[in-house]
């Protein structure tokens, strides 16, 4: 039995490291991407462009504010984007509202993969020392009987 136990100990201390393992490697990934996307935020575009993509919010946004815009009274101030012609020209003061929205989602990726790295890093830690964490709760387990022994007498 005590052979059975040594083996179980090893598989469980080995997948305890291979655990770790991943999870450190997982961190630094994460790290380095934080760190590319600080020193290249243009590379976000490729989650804004799936995200106009797939929902259209830019073209609904930029329709709707086209028809506020046209139903506003003649005397504002602002002028109406009636001509094909503006519309090239109001293109800079569009608001891509997919490319906050891309923002939010990197950022809260980065965030849950960093969350499940360090879950990963806690768990093969706590599987690496199995053994010695079961030894001390042994040893302390014995120690609090036998002292509760002791002053019974």
């Amino acid at each position: 039995m005590s052979e059975e136990n040594g083996t179980m100990n090893t598989l469980v201390r080995g997948i305890g490291l291979v655990v770790l393992v991943l999870g450190l490697v997982l961190a630094l990934i994460t790290i380095r991407e934080a760190w590319l996307l600080y020193h290249q935020p243009a590379r976000v575009e490729r989650f804004a462009v799936a995200i106009e993509t797939g929902s259209n919010i830019d073209h609904s946004l930029s329709s709707l504010r086209e028809s506020v815009a046209a139903d506003a009274p003649a005397g504002n101030d602002e002028p109406a984007a009636a001509t094909p012609g503006s519309e090239a020209a109001a293109a800079p003061d569009n608001i891509r509202v997919s490319y906050f929205l891309a923002w939010v989602i990197v950022l809260l990726l980065l965030l849950l993969l960093a969350r499940i790295a360090l879950s990963a890093i806690k768990t093969g830690g706590e599987l690496a020392l199995y053994d010695t964490h079961i030894r001390q709760f042994a040893r302390q387990l014995l120690k609090e009987t036998g002292a509760g022994g002791q002053r019974n007498r």
